[in-house]
């Protein structure tokens, strides 16, 4: 009994200690146990991109994103399907969903959040501003879960399109199936015509007002069931949205999430889940674009009495955000919708045009477009399944992209034999219409031939049989040097996006590519065929040479990087030290023979000519026959026919700008390019005047910054 006594008083008296006495120190010690600290990331504001006079090309959009914490989640099945049925999620969206749950939740050590779906519906339409107006009464509508397809009811067999009653209805009784004017599709029965699938039944309660499409507000769905979702969050972020679209696409670009190559390239400041330009502008001034993200330390701790809260931490100073810089390009959008309009009757294509005193690029087109918001956001499957199988090659930029550049290559072949001396402004050559060398015939373009001509009616009818022979005693490697040295071709522009330097070939190159070299070769480069490839863009720097008097520039399509206060962190100047070799009358020959390409009547680009405005230049036919498998026959017509050109500048006294038009396959440049450069010229001048002053603020030099 005394020890069993002992034993109880020595454990009151320890009890006594921890309770009592020492009862403030184990509170503390508890309270730490259950103190955890986090790192919260805080996003930049992304910078804008605007154009030269502050038209808005690239913004952002609020987004809302449905995101899971991995360690929060208690019942994965539960929540998923749950998901499933308040998003009515199609098969394939669902198969994702489980699959994004099944990867978070197995590396749950090594993932914070997984985003699961980007870019709830909220109060606005898909990709606008425009707010969602209600629907009274709902809309009622049939949906497949297999497929996501939509369909109106048809009460019985309808004649007219029960949503527009002046329209007839086009009813399918085999299929049950009925198709409106404007696509809109009436079923009569419960499963899928198409495909047998079976349909359910959905309301809507929102529509949008630019579009018409019914949508649910998918954000206060998700809200309002929060307390069965653990571990799902909707988190809100800014999302990338361009509002002039496909028509400045290829240039502006887009940006997307970051993939495992991204994460490498751009450095440890971006994490899974994050965006970044994919392409464009967006990516080329990534870093300017996105500005410095923050940081803020979260303690979250536990009260004596249970309960979890959060706050500052006051131990570890924040990282401040700075917003992205807004970018203002040297682009007038207005000559791009107009670059866009006149390449409207052609499959592919490119615009570029120039200021020739500055070398800033005004539009900058490439046919086809691409919608930049679709791929910024949520890419539907048959777009990109559509935009890859096209022969066309909508994500190509065709400005900078290199191909045979045809005639207008032959400005290289001319000042080249000029300043070497190979030939003058008196000296005529006799065409026949061929040209007989190292056992070949060389066909000009002209078979009954141009008779005996000079420099400059060379240059207006584009004579080949005249630069055939100037090839051949100029030589493959001096024409390479003039090319290179002189005309920068075959290397950057200038550009700050991403750009193809093409190709000027040099005995060297065809010995280890073809394993010998034959003259040949160079009579076909000296007429910008065989395998010489350029850009339109670098085509453009030697018309822009012309132009101005003789000075090569650099090309370049930001203005300035601006703070989103508006004042001005960086302005693009001219660069350019490079000067034409060639003496005042030389160069002078030079821009009459482009003149009377357009404005003579046995010129090339002739028939071209637009009322009102003096143009020079010159036009270009490239062969560039082509072969692909699988193709539909209208495709391989396409694809056996010629590249078309022209380069040339306005006014033609005076020169302000500078176009270059190439159309894939187009056949003929004097018939096909020429117009296209003519409408995109009428437009310039229509804008700024035949003689290209005061109309811009960034063109005469008084431009304010920060003004819109």
């Amino acid at each position: 009994m005394v020890i069993v006594t002992v034993g109880f008083l020595t454990l009151l008296f320890r009890l006594f200690i921890l309770q009592i006495l020492r009862t403030e120190e184990y509170q503390a010690e508890a309270m730490s146990a259950a103190t955890r600290t986090r790192t919260e990331r805080l996003p930049a504001r992304r910078g804008l991109i605007i154009d030269r006079n502050g038209v808005v090309l690239a913004r952002n959009l609020e987004s809302h994103d449905l995101v899971m914490v991995p360690s929060r989640v208690k019942e994965p099945q539960r929540v998923q399907d749950l998901l499933v049925r308040l998003l009515w999620l199609t098969t394939d969206e669902e198969q994702r969903l489980r699959e994004l749950f099944r990867i978070g939740v197995e590396n749950r050590d090594r993932f914070d959040t997984v985003t699961l779906r980007q870019d709830l519906v909220s109060e606005t339409c898909p990709g606008e501003t425009t707010r969602l107006r209600p629907l009274e009464p709902m809309r009622r509508t049939l949906w497949s879960r297999r497929t996501g397809r939509r369909y109106f009811v048809a009460d019985g067999h309808p004649t007219r399109c029960p949503h527009m009653e002046s329209r007839a209805l086009s009813w399918n009784p085999e299929r049950t199936l009925g198709t409106c004017a404007d696509g809109v599709e009436y079923v009569a029965g419960a499963v899928d015509p198409r495909d047998g699938a079976p349909l359910e039944e959905r309301m809507w309660r929102l529509e949008c007002p630019t579009d018409g499409q019914y949508h649910a507000n998918e954000r206060a769905v998700i809200e309002a069931n929060l307390a069965d979702l653990t571990g799902i969050e909707v988190r809100t972020s800014l999302r990338r949205i361009y509002p002039k679209g496909n028509v400045v696409s290829h240039l502006v670009g887009y940006t997307g999430q970051v993939s495992r190559d991204d994460l490498d390239r751009l450095g440890a400041s971006y994490r899974p889940g994050d965006r970044a330009g994919r392409t464009g502008v967006e990516r080329a001034l990534e870093a300017e674009l996105r500005g410095q993200w923050g940081e803020r330390s979260i303690v979250r701790e536990r009260t004596p009495d249970g309960r979890t809260v959060e706050r500052s931490s006051t131990e570890r100073a924040d990282v401040p955000v700075v917003d992205g810089a807004t970018v203002r390009l040297t682009l007038d959008v207005r000559l791009q919708e107009a670059s866009q309009r006149a390449m409207r009757y052609h499959k592919s294509g490119a615009v570029v045009l120039t200021d020739s005193r500055t070398g800033e690029i005004l539009a900058l087109y490439s046919k086809p477009t691409f919608d930049p918001n679709l791929w910024s956001g949520r890419l539907p499957p048959d777009v990109f399944q559509a935009t890859q199988a096209s022969p066309y090659s909508p994500m190509l930029n065709k400005a900078l992209t290199a191909y045979a550049p045809g005639s207008v290559y032959k400005l290289v072949t001319a000042t080249a034999g000029l300043h070497a001396h190979i030939t003058d402004l008196k000296r005529e050559v006799t065409c026949p219409g061929y040209f007989e060398y190292g056992g070949r015939r060389f066909r000009c373009h002209l078979r009954t031939g141009h008779g005996t001509l000079d420099l400059i009616h060379s240059l207006s009818r584009s004579c080949d049989i005249y630069y055939y022979k100037l090839g051949e005693e100029l030589g493959m490697d001096t024409l390479y040097e003039y090319a290179t040295n002189t005309f920068g071709l075959g290397l950057p522009t200038g550009i700050e996006v991403g750009e193809a330097v093409g190709l000027v070939p040099t005995k060297e190159w065809h010995r280890k590519r073809d394993g010998v070299f034959m003259p040949g070769f160079t009579v076909s480069t000296a007429v910008g065929q065989k395998d010489i490839k350029l850009t339109p863009l670098q085509v453009s720097r030697g018309y822009i040479a012309v132009a101005n008097g003789g000075r090569l520039l650099e090309t370049h399509a930001v203005g300035s990087i601006e703070a989103p206060d508006g004042a001005v962190l960086r302005r693009t100047e001219p660069k350019g030290d490079v000067r034409l070799p060639l003496s005042d009358p030389e160069l002078a020959a030079i821009r009459e023979g482009f003149w009377r390409t357009v404005n003579d009547e046995h010129g090339t680009a002739f028939d071209s000519r637009v009322e009102g405005l003096e143009v020079s230049g010159k036009t270009g036919t490239a062969e560039a026959a082509e072969k692909k498998p699988g193709v539909t026959e209208d495709v391989a017509r396409w694809l056996e026919e010629d590249h078309a050109w022209f380069a040339g500048y306005a006014p033609a006294r005076d020169p302000r700008v500078v176009v270059v038009v190439f159309v894939e396959h187009g056949h003929s440049g004097g018939k096909m390019a020429g117009p296209v450069a003519m409408q995109v010229l009428k437009a310039w001048a229509e804008l700024y005047g035949a003689d290209g002053g005061g109309a811009n603020p960034i063109l005469s030099g008084d431009h304010v910054p920060g003004a819109p």
